[in-house]
């Protein structure tokens, strides 16, 4: 059997997942740079280089929350998924390669988010994790390796989750062509998209 296809744990991965999360969210906070001023500094001239920084803040915390959530969402992937093999782990790895560039995207967001083109760059960055999220569940579940505790209505709720929160990015880049300025506010229903599902469900 070709060593790709063998079956391993999700323990080592899921330590690589955490470590990665805590780089990348901990790195967000590179793009809110003290002011450097020239002396004489004056409290005004600090107020309006602080004011300046509230882009960049803004789009930290929104890059940060959205980092919980798919942390959160990997996290409950591997509660019910039993094993990997090479493949899985692979679209894991390459699902963590978007969530390193979280932290670009986000500082591109933040100095120039009055363009279309760094609102757009995020949120194919976004699409990327997005995407991966929903190949890597609908793998695992289509290749058996879901705990077989976990009921069939369980698996159909957190594939139509996937969907959504890919529609959700969709939305976002579509928006970021009419009012870049405002796309980032469709990801506010990612706080609530998984109520939204199971209580259609």
């Amino acid at each position: 059997m070709n060593s790709d296809n063998q079956l391993m744990d999700t323990k080592r991965l899921e330590t690589l997942v955490d470590g990665i999360f805590a780089i990348a969210m901990t790195l967000l906070v590179l793009s809110l740079a003290v002011p450097q001023l020239t002396p004489p500094v004056t409290d005004s001239a600090l107020r309006a280089a602080l004011v300046g920084l509230i882009p960049n803040l803004i789009s930290m915390v929104v890059s940060f929350l959205l980092l919980s959530i798919f942390w959160k969402i990997h996290h409950k992937f591997f509660k019910q998924i039993e094993y990997i093999n090479g493949t899985l782990l692979w679209i894991n790895v390459i699902w963590l390669l978007f969530i390193v560039l979280v932290p670009f995207s986000e500082t591109l967001t933040g100095d120039y988010g009055g363009t279309m083109t760094a609102h757009f760059v995020f949120n194919l960055n976004m699409m990327g994790i997005a995407l991966l999220l929903f190949l890597n569940w609908h793998y695992a579940s289509s290749h058996n390796f879901i705990n077989e505790n976990v009921d069939q209505k369980e698996i159909k709720i957190t594939w139509r989750v996937n969907v959504a929160f890919v529609l959700i990015v969709i939305g976002a880049i579509l928006l970021s062509f009419v009012i870049p300025d405002y796309a980032s506010i469709i990801y506010l229903l990612t706080f609530v998209v998984e109520n939204i599902v199971r209580k259609l469900s």
